[in-house]
C-alpha cells in the first residue's frame, strides 16, 4: 500500500479530527505540487472501504483522468466514486447518487453557483475543499461554503525539508 509523505499524513489526521470536532465543510490548504489528490485519494480509500460513495469535483478536464488513477493507485473503490468536473455534475446533479464526502479540488472556485448547487444538494455530506489559495481578491473569505480551514505546511517548511525544491524567482524591481 502507498505511504503518505508525513505532511500528507499531519493533513489527513487534521482533516479527521476536525470531523470528530463537528465540522462538516472543510477548506484544507496545501500549497502546489503537495500531493493535494494523493490526500484527497487516501480519505478516498478509507470511505469507499466502509462503503460510502464520495464525489470529487476536479478542474479542469484534463485532471479527470489523474484523479481517477490516483485513486485507484490508492485503492479507492471507483465503482463508489463519481470524478468529474463541476459542468457535468451541476447538470446532473438530481441523478447523482448521494455521496458521504465530496471533494473540490482547486476549491477557491467552489463559491461558483454550479459548484454551490451541488454542495447545496447533498447536506448530508462532508465537504472537503481542496485550494493551495484560500482567499479571494475582494478580500472576502469563505465562510459561505467551509466551516473550519486546515492550514497545509509553508513553502519555506517544504523547500527546508526537501519535499520542493528551492526556487529562483524574478520580479521587475517596480511594479505599478
Amino acid at each position: 500500500m502507498f505511504k503518505l509523505r508525513n505532511y500528507q499524513q499531519e493533513t489527513v489526521d487534521k482533516v479527521y479530527q476536525s470531523m470528530r470536532n463537528g465540522h462538516k465543510s472543510i477548506m484544507v490548504q496545501q500549497p502546489p505540487r503537495t500531493g493535494k489528490t494523493v490526500i484527497m485519494a487516501d480519505i478516498a480509500r478509507r470511505a469507499t472501504a466502509k462503503g460510502n460513495r464520495i464525489t470529487s469535483i476536479v478542474h479542469p478536464q484534463d485532471i479527470i483522468e489523474q484523479a481517477i488513477h490516483t485513486f485507484k493507485d490508492h485503492d479507492a473503490h471507483i465503482n463508489l466514486a463519481h470524478i468529474g468536473m463541476v459542468q457535468t455534475f451541476t447538470r446532473h446533479v438530481d441523478k447523482l447518487k448521494p455521496p458521504a464526502i465530496i471533494f473540490v479540488d482547486e476549491a477557491h472556485h467552489a463559491l461558483a453557483a454550479t459548484y454551490r448547487r451541488i454542495l447545496d444538494s447533498f447536506p448530508k455530506a462532508y465537504k472537503l475543499l481542496f485550494t493551495a489559495t484560500p482567499y479571494r481578491l475582494n478580500g472576502k473569505g469563505f465562510t459561505d461554503i467551509a466551516d473550519d480551514l486546515i492550514l497545509g505546511k509553508s513553502v519555506p517548511w517544504l523547500i527546508e525539508h526537501h519535499f520542493l525544491a528551492p526556487v529562483d524567482y524574478y520580479a521587475p524591481s517596480q511594479i505599478d
